[in-house]
């Protein structure tokens, strides 16, 4: 008979060899044998007593293996193969994973045991000796002390191998981590080596530049003081030139001729700007032609109108200067410089075509004009004078009590230069043209402005004095002493006009230079009466026509002032204006 300690066994003998059989498959990776579980009820289908018994020996058949034609006629038969490929179906969609299989086939069989030896316990119980139970369960324990050394075993290894591979990787990121930080304690280090570097770099750069800077500016200051070293010593040269120009022109002497051949090339010089700048800019306007065609109907009969009389003087000066007003309040700056200077440069020309006509004729008619010239000046329009005189000295260089040097220039070219029309021009016509011109000349210098502006009408506020700023030096007062020590200065003693232009300045300007000058001017006319006249030395020996007839008045106007101290009725008329 089994004892309760025996069934006990059987089902712990049982649960043991379920335990046992799950390590097996877990350290060898193995299962002994397959069977078919009996369906979870997921499909509900009757079965035979066959395949509700448990058969231990059973073992899968695969799918193909049923369906295969070669164990057709040794199994079954054909309707009988038939249902069976059908419940093969069946149970391959209720087949569960190998494992879960296995398991509940474990957990059946353990059960089984379980059951059989509850079914059997009682005869055991009577007839299996003591001796057989404490066998079983040393075998048992064997088996278990067996199995548990062998999971144990299993389980170290595993733990070993493990620990390896974890040491392994640890070893690895450790290593990853150590050369990491080396790269970036490398990385930090050029970091630090190239900032430090940069660093050093940017102060040097700093210092270099501040040195630079420095230089610069020391070199700055340097340049700053030799300019102003170089300026004063300019302005001192120029102040010094100066004087000595002033001592020259008032001494006389071969100094003379260095100044006016500095004022010939500078009045050239405004005469190419008007030709090279003006003229050619105004001929490519049509526009402009037509306001410079206007200005000049305006103005050229209006020179003919001119009469000393003061009402008419102040007329035709408001109306010249409003049309060259009108030129110059153009708002295009280029246009307005052009148009002013083209319609200058057509007045100057009126002028002295006027001089060179009437002029010539009548000395006194120059006055007006003079008058004219001076008024327009007073009024604003100080281009007039160096326009003026840019065109007198063209036409006329003895204004300046000059003669150019002909250099290499040929007879035509020369006699060009000197103021002759054609190179077959008559001595006669020549001098007649140059006196009028100069005429022209010596009554502007001798011009009162104080008249003139009383005359004119100066725009409000505005003093004769400050008028007067803008009057270049050519046209003032001053240059009748100029003109005259110039003019008994060889070579110009030897010329054969210096007769001629002597009396028509002692004419034009003689009654000014006597009250302007007194002793000295006394001096000058004593010593060419004496030295000029009496003793031969002014002028050209072969005398023509032209050159006896001026020594004839020449004489009689110094004679007259050496007895008078005047020159009388010799003086041409019309000084004063009309009223």
């Amino acid at each position: 008979m089994w004892s309760g300690k025996n069934l006990s066994s059987q089902h712990d003998e049982a649960a043991l060899a379920l335990h046992v059989e799950r390590n097996m498959v877990m350290a060898t990776g193995r299962v002994s044998h397959i069977v078919y579980p009996r369906p979870t009820g997921r499909y509900v289908y009757e079965s035979s007593s066959e395949e509700d018994e448990y058969d231990e020996g059973a073992r899968y058949v695969p799918m193909d293996a049923l369906a295969s034609d070669d164990d057709s006629d040794s199994e079954w038969d054909a309707p009988d193969r038939a249902t069976r490929l059908s419940m093969a179906h069946i149970r391959l969609a209720n087949e569960l994973d190998p494992w879960e299989r296995w398991e509940n086939v474990c957990e059946k069989r353990a059960w089984e045991r379980v059951r059989r030896a509850r079914t059997l316990e009682p005869s055991v119980r009577a007839s299996a000796p003591t001796y057989q139970q404490d066998t079983n369960v040393d075998e048992v324990q064997n088996m278990l002390a067996r199995f548990q050394i062998q999971q144990r075993a299993v389980e170290q290894k595993e733990r070993e191998g493990f620990e390896k591979r974890n040491a392994k990787l640890w070893e690895g990121i450790e290593l990853a981590i150590r050369q990491a930080e080396m790269r970036a304690a490398d990385e930090a280090k050029q970091l630090a080596e190239a900032r430090k570097k940069q660093e050093e770099a940017e102060v040097k750069a700093k210092l270099a530049r501040d040195a630079e800077l420095a230089r610069i500016e020391s070199e700055k200051k340097e340049q700053e003081a030799k300019k102003r070293e170089e300026e004063a010593k300019v302005r001192a040269q120029a102040e010094q030139n100066e004087k000595e120009r002033a001592a020259n022109v008032y001494r006389g002497g071969s100094h003379v001729w260095e100044t006016a051949q500095t004022e010939y090339a500078h009045w050239q010089e405004r005469m190419k700007y008007v030709k090279q700048n003006i003229l050619p800019n105004v001929a490519q306007r049509s526009d402009w032609r037509k306001q410079c065609f206007a200005a000049k109907r305006a103005i050229t009969p209006k020179i003919g109108q001119l009469t000393n009389s003061s009402t008419e003087i102040a007329r035709i000066t408001a109306a010249i200067s409003d049309v060259l007003q009108q030129a110059r309040d153009v708002p295009d700056s280029d246009a307005a410089t052009c148009l002013y200077f083209w319609m200058l440069n057509h007045l100057a020309k009126c002028l002295i075509r006027q001089a060179e006509q009437e002029v010539a004729a009548r000395q006194q008619t120059a006055f007006p004009l003079a008058r004219l010239i001076m008024g327009l000046q007073l009024r604003g329009h100080a281009a007039v004078g160096d326009v003026l005189m840019a065109r007198l000295v063209k036409k006329c260089p003895w204004v300046l009590a000059y003669l150019p040097n002909r250099g290499g220039e040929d007879d035509a070219s020369y006699r060009k230069r000197l103021g002759f029309k054609t190179v077959d021009e008559p001595m006669q016509t020549y001098s007649a043209r140059i006196a009028g011109i100069s005429a022209l000349y010596f009554a502007c210098l001798q011009t009162n402005l104080e008249s003139v502006a009383a005359c004119v009408a100066l725009p409000p506020g505005v003093s004769v004095r400050d008028a007067a700023q803008h009057i270049p030096d050519a046209l003032r007062p001053g240059r009748l002493w100029t003109w005259q020590i110039r003019s008994m200065t060889p070579p110009l003693t030897e010329q054969r006009l210096v007769m001629p232009l002597w009396c028509t300045f002692l004419e034009m300007a003689g009654p000014v230079v006597l009250q302007r000058y007194k002793r000295q001017q006394a001096k000058i006319l004593t010593l060419l009466l004496q030295e000029g006249i009496q003793n031969n030395r002014l002028g050209v020996q072969e005398a023509d026509d032209t050159q006896k007839a001026a020594r004839v008045r020449l004489t009689l106007l110094l004679e007259t002032w050496s007895a008078n101290q005047s020159f009388g009725e010799h003086a041409s008329p019309g000084r004063d204006m009309d009223t």
